[in-house]
């Protein structure tokens, strides 16, 4: 199955123009309907009674501020994407926080487009977590791209592929098959300490997932790399000296809360990765 929808979120922020660039390229290359979805936020009041007489009206206007603002965003995707040459493409506003609004939409795309948190930035359409929530709830791909750096995925690009046996890794190879069809190389590494390598790997740690992607016709090399450091920290290294311009992993094969207080290759990869990532859960 290909890519034939493509959900891109719309903010204020420096970096929406470089993922909606990100996005219409993909949707060129793989003839999809490309979704700009523009958040609106909401308002919280401030605590006590200081707007207590004024409340309503500030909460309405602060309200219709934000439609205005997400409306805007809208208007700007749909004249960048007509001007990068997208031939099906979609604005749409919706009310809401921006991974809830987010998540629903992605659950009817192939594919969710955003950028990592810029802790620079802040507004009512962006939070922290909005990568992690919509990679865990909506049940779809989500290429996450770098706040700074490229963002766009060439269509012959380098792909690195970080394999652990897991389900979330799997489902992430899957998933990036369309995106790896095209790529001048793939390479598929293992990243473990020799004592945690078993079962799911059989006998040469990454051979059969290699040979799984070589049968869909890829260019694959396999490698097996014993690690002392942590397997995100190692990947990304890997991916510098590789000079890798896609990374493809599974994401948050362990819990949330283990890697938000242990830390994770997934935590580590959706704030961190100076080149995008594809993720599945």
């Amino acid at each position: 199955m290909g890519i034939k929808s493509i959900l891109v979120h719309l903010d204020n922020g420096s970096n929406v123009q470089g993922r909606v660039a990100a996005a219409a390229a993909l949707a060129r290359r793989h003839d999809a309907h490309l979704i700009g979805l523009a958040p609106t936020g909401w308002i919280a009041l401030p605590p006590g009674g200081a707007l207590a007489w004024g409340a309503p009206a500030y909460q309405q206007a602060t309200l219709e501020q934000q439609r205005a603002n997400a409306d805007d965003c809208v208007r700007r995707f749909l004249k960048q994407a007509d001007s990068l040459g997208v031939l099906s493409f979609e604005g749409r506003v919706a009310t809401g926080y921006a991974a809830e609004t987010m998540i629903l939409a992605a659950r009817y795309c192939d594919l969710a487009v955003v950028t990592q948190f810029n802790p620079d930035e802040s507004n009512a359409a962006q939070s922290p977590q909005m990568p992690q929530d919509v990679l865990l709830e909506s049940g779809r791909p989500v290429l996450v791209l770098p706040y700074a750096g490229e963002c766009e995925v060439p269509p012959d690009a380098r792909v690195l592929v970080g394999w652990d046996g897991s389900r979330e890794a799997a489902r992430a190879m899957r998933d990036a098959l369309p995106l790896m069809r095209t790529a001048a190389s793939v390479e598929v590494v293992v990243f473990d300490k020799p004592e945690d390598v078993d079962t799911r790997h059989g006998p040469l740690p990454g051979a059969d997932i290699g040979l799984w992607l070589a049968r869909h016709g890829l260019n694959v090399k396999v490698n097996y790399v014993p690690i002392k450091v942590a397997a995100g920290a190692a990947l990304l290294s890997h991916a510098a000296d590789m000079g890798a311009q896609l990374i493809v992993a599974g994401g948050y094969g362990h819990s949330r809360f283990r890697e938000s207080v242990l830390g994770g290759v997934t935590r580590t990869l959706v704030t961190t990765s100076p080149v995008p990532v594809l993720f599945s859960h």
